[in-house]
């Protein structure tokens, strides 16, 4: 199943999507996987506070496994649902290649 199959083309950002220029204090979490609905609700409150852009900084990960993607979906969701749109940054390359196969790279801002 490709990433694209879970998102209909109505939802989808264009590839050139970059996001929008904001300090990353302003609206930036660490992703802590296993920990869902705490991450959740920071997702929330942040766009609750006025934010656009909510960036998750995966460099707490080891592997992006199905979980982590599966939450990560989740979160775009709700994000999008309210206008808003989620990045992701990370500095590891083996984060960033998992990101690539699945397609997912096309579908969030990676930073």
């Amino acid at each position: 199943m490709s990433a694209f199959t879970l998102f209909p083309r109505y939802l989808r950002f264009p590839r050139c999507a970059r996001p929008p220029e904001r300090s990353a204090e302003d609206a930036s979490i660490d992703y802590l996987p296993g920990n869902y609905p705490a991450l959740e609700a920071a997702v929330d409150a942040k766009l609750l506070g006025g934010a656009e852009q909510v960036v998750l900084d995966l460099d707490t990960l080891v592997v992006l496994d199905t979980d982590a993607l599966r939450d990560l979906i989740a979160l775009l969701r709700r994000a999008r649902l309210k206008g808003a749109q989620i990045a992701l940054r990370s500095s590891r390359d083996e984060i960033l290649r998992m990101l690539s196969i699945t397609g997912l790279d096309r579908v969030f801002a990676v930073i």
